[in-house]
């Protein structure tokens, strides 16, 4: 008996290929190996015949759903996290197709790399490596009297957003030995920050008492331009913003003013408001005390591994006739 047919355009593990072979004919075309998202009319060469169809970064708009007249599941190797609209779910909806999702594939990865930024920030390190490729230390102390830093040790830090990475961030900033606050409107239970060494605080007071304050919010109207002119000034003068999350949480022009001024002690962001970002449309990108990487905060190894296992996961409730852990459109099963 013939299997049914899968495609998967997904930067996928072995191990997970390996079980999708098992219940499938795999038709695997890994993105990432050309380097870029296969188009709509690839893919509508691709759907039509299958069963299982997993992607991560292209898209399923309603043209490519209908012609997948056979589909009966769709995995998304990603978060989905309130700004996407490369699924067409309810195109899938209507035709009680559910979504499998990997919320949380990269949560670990973008924790750890928060730590990072903020380090750079603190310790001057675009300045510092700037300073030393171009040949500036011309004698033994030139470093000690060119560059003051910071610690985090005994620093406060604070958390706007205390859902999953915002909980791992706390766990690592303590390791740290920082005293961590955080302010989450739609968390108010105090003993799930006191769980975790972090105290909870209003909005206002973390702004104008942490020494960081680093961003671990969602995309939604009301959080579109969260740090607008008038949260920066609150911010304590020389205090580090950083932002793993979203560029858009940051009013674009009143992060500018405040990093031209030196209100803040230096800025970390992966993430931009336009991308690809480039010095050209992106004038943060000019200064030294902005240290800023190309939002590549979630690219481990570690998180196709994580993905892969995420979207089997759900695979096997559904063949077991059992809700999956996470699926988008859970009205359809």
């Amino acid at each position: 008996m013939s299997k049914p047919k899968a495609l998967v355009t997904a930067a996928y593990s072995e191990e997970g290929l390996a079980f999708l072979r098992e219940h499938y004919d795999v038709e695997y075309h890994n993105w990432m190996e050309q380097g870029r998202a296969f188009s709509e009319d690839e893919l509508l060469d691709m759907v039509e015949d299958k069963e299982l169809i997993i992607v991560e970064v292209c898209d399923l708009h309603k043209k490519v759903v209908d012609k997948a007249k056979n589909v009966k599941i769709v995995g998304c190797c990603r978060g989905l996290r309130g700004d996407d609209n490369t699924l067409d779910v309810p195109a899938l909806t209507e035709r009680k197709i559910p979504v499998l999702f990997a919320p949380g594939r990269n949560l670990n990865a973008v924790a750890e790399y928060t730590i990072m930024l903020t380090l750079a920030a603190m310790k001057k390190a675009k300045a510092s490596t700037k300073w030393l490729n171009a040949n500036n230390w011309k004698s033994w102390l030139d470093f000690y009297i060119t560059f003051r830093t910071a610690e985090l040790q005994g620093k406060r830090v604070g958390i706007l957003g205390f859902g999953n990475i915002g909980k791992r961030v706390a766990k690592l900033f303590n390791a740290f030995e920082a005293e961590v606050v955080s302010y989450d409107p739609f968390i108010t239970d105090e003993k799930v920050y006191e769980e975790r060494n972090v105290k909870m605080v209003d909005l206002e007071t973390l702004l104008k008492t942490s020494d960081v304050v680093t961003l671990h919010m969602n995309v939604s109207d009301e959080s579109k331009g969260f740090i607008g002119k008038e949260e920066l000034a609150m911010m304590k003068n020389g205090a580090f913003l950083i932002n793993s999350a979203r560029a858009v949480l940051v009013d674009h022009d009143a992060l500018l003013d405040a990093v031209k001024s030196k209100k803040l002690g230096g800025v970390a962001m992966d993430v931009f408001y336009s991308e690809p970002a480039t010095t050209e449309n992106e004038p943060l990108l000019a200064f030294d005390n902005v240290f800023a990487t190309p939002h590549m905060a979630g690219t481990t190894n570690d998180v196709i591994v994580n993905h892969s296992r995420m979207i089997n996961d759900g695979i096997k409730a559904l063949q077991n006739n059992e809700k999956p852990d996470f699926v988008l459109n859970p009205e359809v099963l």
